[in-house]
């Protein structure tokens, strides 16, 4: 399973109702070493391709790191026990901000969440090089208002659609949830069949 697998985008609900209080970008992807996430893991029916053996993938915030001045939660992704791959996220006064993956930094930091996304269609379009690689990142929100039923439960979701790179390379849509985070992601990648990643658990540090 490649990098591409851990988070390609996050963005907002819908605005709230006046009685409610209004949500935080930081409520979409909650961040606080020792949060967890378990997603089952498949392919989608497709008579073109056998179906690929159900697994399980778990993504972890280890710890916070500095990359360059910036404070950093670093995320590491396994599969089967093993660690996959790893990126570096930060929250700052205009969303969410990717600014390392894997081993090589993120040049600007690429903003995968544009407080806020307003409406359906609301595209975002960002130029950024990933080591000494050029690269276009390409986000429109799906829906802005939703729900999915996971094997965790049933969520108020709010989808985003992402392109990261050239043709050819991954296409993911992502489902957030208020509190939190990523339930839901689908992810198609050239001829190979489309994965669905599905929430089983949640953990979430005591006290954060």
């Amino acid at each position: 399973m490649s990098r591409s697998v851990l988070l390609a985008a996050v963005a907002v609900t819908a605005p709230a109702l006046a009685d409610e209080p209004a949500p935080r970008a930081e409520n979409m992807l909650p961040l606080a070493v020792g949060n967890s996430w378990t997603y089952k893991v498949s392919s989608l029916d497709d008579p073109r391709f056998p179906r690929v053996q159900d697994d399980r993938f778990v993504v972890r915030v280890v710890r916070q790191e500095m990359v360059g001045e910036q404070t950093c939660f670093r995320l590491d992704a396994s599969l089967k026990d093993r660690i996959v791959a790893t990126e570096h996220l930060a929250f700052t006064k205009d969303g969410l901000f990717r600014f390392r993956v894997d081993k090589e930094d993120v040049t600007p930091p690429l903003p995968i969440l544009r407080w806020p996304v307003r409406a359906k269609n609301d595209p975002w379009k960002e130029e950024y090089r990933l080591g000494g690689r050029t690269a276009t990142a390409r986000f429109s929100v799906q829906n802005p208002a939703g729900s999915v039923t996971v094997p965790a439960g049933k969520f108020k979701t709010v989808s985003i659609h992402a392109e990261m790179g050239d043709s050819g390379l991954p296409k993911t849509t992502v489902w957030y949830s208020e509190g939190v985070g990523v339930v839901r992601q689908r992810i198609e990648e050239g001829k190979r069949p489309p994965l669905l990643l599905e929430l089983e658990k949640f953990d979430k540090e005591a006290g954060k």
